[in-house]
């Protein structure tokens, strides 16, 4: 059996010994458009990571491909709905640490409610030891609103609840049994993001939830609160969001993700102010590649045997 890898630069030895039987083909860089056909030329199994995208072009010319896995949660850089009506199987990884990307969460609302990245370089650049102008806000008591009570969302929740935090969500799929062991209730969209101090969202990109953060949304959010978003970033309207940070309406924002991660100096926010980026660096742990890996090697596997694990939820397709 042929198998392609792109994108993946640990455990490559671990991933040729586990098949050694197949032919395994593996590049530690994104691969795109007919550099990808070329390269997945006769394979029955592609692995990519989000960067290498697999469109409908892709698909329809590479005839013998039957299993698409993509090392990650999200799934939009691949024409799931096209491939699935073309009979490939579509899997990810469901969870490969949700606590890691909430404690990402939780360091870049800190670094923006407490002006940390800021006070650090004023200290070393300046060699002052002033903290008048790092007057930064509170969790404890503060109202966080979650977009999205998945596993991520419930991780998040865990952490909040340490800090003393008052929850609220917003799901189009409520989770009771969440919903008991927290406390919190559900609100709309507009309640949630009206009462919150801070909002972090953690939904997949789809085609109802792209800009689902955008100018008339943000206007909607309490004045001087702050944003997090370690999801996707077509979720939130880039010019919108500067707009925002710029205007003063909200406090700052803390994100993980971009709209073209790909073209990163295209991307509006890079000059805006109040705004701590991080390159997509929730998730990149040591323990995290090892446990991608693993659930990779066994969706594999389960493939190989007839009964596929880690297919993506069909209701993000709608």
């Amino acid at each position: 059996m042929r198998i392609v890898f792109t994108e993946l630069k640990s455990d490559v030895e671990e991933i040729k010994e586990t098949f050694r039987d197949d032919e395994v083909i593996i590049y530690d860089r994104p691969l795109n458009g007919r550099e990808l056909i070329n390269a997945a030329r006769g394979a029955e199994i592609l692995s990519v990571f989000i960067y290498s995208r697999v469109t409908e072009e892709i698909i329809d010319a590479l005839p013998d491909l039957r299993l698409i896995i993509t090392r990650s949660v999200g799934f939009d850089h691949i024409a799931a709905k096209y491939a699935l009506s073309k009979g490939l199987t579509v899997c990810h990884i469901p969870d490969y640490g949700s606590h890691v990307v909430a404690e990402h969460v939780f360091a870049l609302l800190l670094a923006v409610a407490r002006k940390i990245p800021a006070a650090d370089t004023y200290v070393k650049e300046r060699k002052k030891f002033d903290f008048e102008q790092f007057l930064g806000l509170e969790l404890k008591g503060k109202t966080l609103g979650v977009v999205g009570t998945g596993k991520i969302g419930a991780a998040v929740m865990s952490i909040a609840s340490g800090f003393g935090m008052k929850i609220v969500a917003y799901d189009v799929y409520e989770n009771k049994s969440l919903q008991a062991k927290y406390g919190f209730p559900y609100l709309t969209l507009e309640e949630l993001l009206s009462t919150s101090d801070f909002v972090t969202l953690h939904i997949p990109l789809t085609p109802s939830t792209y800009h689902l953060i955008n100018k008339d949304t943000i206007a909607k959010m309490k004045k001087g609160s702050i944003l997090i978003n370690a999801s996707r970033g077509g979720v939130v309207d880039s010019q919108a969001l500067k707009d925002a940070l710029e205007s003063g309406h909200l406090w700052g924002a803390g994100i993980d993700v971009l709209e073209d991660e790909m073209h990163p100096e295209r991307d509006v926010l890079l000059d805006t102010p109040n705004i701590i980026i991080t390159p997509h660096s929730a998730f990149y742990t040591r323990e995290t590649l090892q446990r991608i890996v693993q659930t990779t090697i066994e969706t594999i596997k389960s493939y190989k045997k007839g009964n596929p694990i880690n297919k993506i939820p069909l209701e993000y397709l709608q």
